[in-house]
């Protein structure tokens, strides 16, 4: 019997970029409606498999009648495609039905991220949207939570920015008192959103202005990007944010906020990538590497990612016994924005101490494991990451 080698990572990393270029081609076709160039005898249950990793495979599903697939394989793309569609549906409805139930309460609550980006693309049905997220009057968000468990939304997590909720059989929830996460590009120029929000006729509901709307759904994929990766879903809602919100946009304005929130240059090199993949723009070095970047993050970004960005964009060290210490105890600003009522009374800063270490203990395992993949990172792997952000603009 003949011996049966492992592929290396090396293979591994080589052939998900392949599949990856091919899958890029493969929505260019759908987006801009023509076949693509794609080679023949192209697998395509390894193109499914990897829009799954990248939660895309329903608008891939678009692609089935124009290439020769099989039986087989053209099934499993109209079963996410049908799945993606019932899943849009039901959460457009229980969008309608939130809002009343919050007005109802006199709660003043703004859609946000994955329900706003789909209603910018020509077939919203076709983006998988894992939650719908809601920013609500902070200081009614008990009351926020409460509408929601008396919907039978039972609590996953709550910490000091969100509170996830989840309904079977897989309506989820993210409530958010605070836009940004206090190490995020724009957190300052979203603290005080809520006082700009305007105000939607005879409810309780709001929005953001157009051009608030492009930066914060930016500075959302530059969160994504700089701390684990953020994958191709990422740069298609770029496409249809260019494509059909942008000519809303007053340009002046759009320019202002965009210097404001340190977002400028990170616009112009993650738009230069939306363009080389699917309006024809040449590539250059960095947006190859940035392809590469997204390619391989998946979803929601990867482990490997998360340690090397986290040495470098959020101060954690690499020594094991130093990084116990900073995770049990956080500086007093990083408590505050934690927990509020520090602000008001540092003398219970030990007392909140205190409950992190409580808390811990429930997650000693994860701690454990950030903790070795923290100290894995390398000299070679800091530098190169670190260049790689500067030059993307993070």
């Amino acid at each position: 019997m003949a011996n049966i080698t492992e592929p290396t990572e090396q293979q591994k990393t080589a052939s998900c970029l392949d599949t990856g270029k091919k899958l890029i081609k493969v929505l260019d076709g759908i987006i801009n409606d023509k076949k693509a160039d794609i080679p023949e005898g192209t697998d395509f249950s390894r193109i499914l498999k990897l829009a799954y990793a990248h939660r895309i495979s329903g608008m891939v599903a678009y692609c089935a009648e124009k290439y020769d697939l099989g039986k087989e394989i053209k099934e499993k793309f109209n079963q996410e495609l049908f799945k993606t569609a019932a899943r849009h549906t039901a959460q457009e409805r229980e969008v309608q039905e939130l809002s009343k139930c919050f007005d109802n309460e006199k709660i003043e609550h703004c859609f946000l991220k994955g329900l706003k980006i789909s209603s910018l693309y020509d077939v919203p049905e076709m983006r998988f949207m894992l939650d719908i997220d809601i920013y609500v009057n902070p200081e009614k968000f008990q009351d926020a939570i409460k509408v929601m468990e008396d919907r039978g939304y039972k609590k996953i997590s709550v910490d000091e920015k969100d509170c996830s909720l989840s309904k079977k059989p897989f309506l989820n929830v993210d409530l958010h008192r605070e836009l940004k996460y206090d190490f995020d590009l724009g957190y300052d120029f979203y603290k005080d959103v809520y006082e700009r929000l305007i105000s939607k006729e005879n409810s309780y509901e709001k929005s953001m202005t157009k051009e608030e709307l492009y930066v914060y759904l930016l500075s959302h994929t530059a969160h994504h990007f700089a701390t684990a990766g953020t994958g191709i879903k990422s740069v298609i809602d770029h496409y249809y944010i260019m494509k059909n919100l942008v000519p809303q946009c007053d340009e002046n304005i759009l320019y202002k906020y965009l210097k404001e929130s340190g977002l400028e240059d990170f616009n112009k090199k993650f738009s230069k990538l939306t363009k080389v993949w699917f309006m024809g723009e040449e590539s250059d070095e960095v947006t190859e590497q940035m392809a590469d970047y997204v390619i391989l993050s998946g979803a929601y970004g990867t482990d490997i990612n998360y340690y090397v960005n986290g040495v470098l964009r959020m101060g954690m060290s690499e020594n094991k016994n130093e990084y116990f210490i900073k995770r049990l105890f956080p500086p007093y600003e990083t408590m505050c924005y934690r927990y509020p009522v520090l602000k008001k009374s540092k003398i219970l800063l030990p007392a909140f101490w205190g409950l992190r270490i409580l808390s811990s203990v429930t997650q000693a395992n994860r701690i454990k494991n950030e903790a070795n993949g923290i100290s894995s990172v390398d000299e070679i792997n800091k530098n190169k990451q670190e260049e790689f952000l500067k030059n993307v603009g993070l």
